[in-house]
């Protein structure tokens, strides 16, 4: 598996059933069929081709009688309450919010969610905190040069155990500040080194229109939350 992948299969508990959505070539269900992390698999995705490729891998790795294949959009094709363990990696955050959203009673009745969005990890974290869902583990990886998290989630039905997460957190990730990795550090650099490069060039660029203006307070703000974060680290 790759680093990525590894490190949504060392978040994944022990389970009856794993459903993978967008399961790719289906390495991940079988790593974790292997190892007895799971004792049933439902490998899930959109396209025909690589759901016939995961079926390949399946009955290659002699799996087939505990990994089933179904052609799913999203949740679509899962019952509610018939995975322990849901994992959706490797897509947009906004259509992973858009797949947990149009399904959330299946999405709700897992045990938890790994969650590995690639874009929009605020508005993903922002949208699911606002359904009751809580932040249990969080870590980064690298990949082609783009740092992403890895986010394992609880829909918690009692409202007074859902945590508060300030702006900053649903930015960069409640335990990944609380873990204070490498990779966050890196990304802090990056982020700053980024916004503060175009913030110049729009401040020192003559114009004084409202969507610049606008897009200025907006860079200012991210500028202030990695400063807060790098404060309290």
């Amino acid at each position: 598996m790759s680093t990525r992948l590894q490190i949504v299969y060392d978040m994944v508990p022990a389970c009856d059933t794993i459903a993978d959505v967008g399961c790719d070539h289906g390495y991940l269900s079988i790593a974790l069929l292997e190892r007895e992390v799971a004792k049933r698999a439902i490998a899930m995705d959109i396209n025909k081709g690589p759901l016939a490729k995961a079926n390949e891998n399946i009955l290659a790795s002699g799996f087939k009688d505990r990994c089933e294949t179904r052609l799913s959009d999203g949740l679509a094709k899962l019952e509610v309450a018939e995975a322990d363990v849901i994992c959706i990696c490797g897509m947009g955050g906004a259509l992973i919010g858009r797949i947990i959203s149009k399904d959330f009673d299946v999405a709700k009745s897992a045990k938890c969610m790994i969650i590995e969005p690639q874009s929009e990890y605020y508005e993903l974290r922002s949208m699911l905190t606002e359904k009751g869902f809580v932040i249990d583990d969080e870590s980064l990886c690298t990949e082609e040069n783009k740092i992403y998290p890895i986010i394992k989630i609880h829909y918690e039905p009692d409202v007074k155990n859902r945590p508060t997460y300030t702006k900053a957190q649903l930015v960069y990730g409640p335990k990944v500040i609380e873990k204070s990795p490498q990779l966050l550090q890196k990304l802090l650099d990056k982020n700053e080194s980024e916004y503060s490069s175009i913030l110049s060039k729009l401040e020192n660029g003559g114009s004084d229109s409202e969507a610049i203006a606008l897009r200025c307070r907006q860079l200012k703000e991210e500028l202030d939350i990695i400063s807060e974060i790098r404060n309290s680290l």
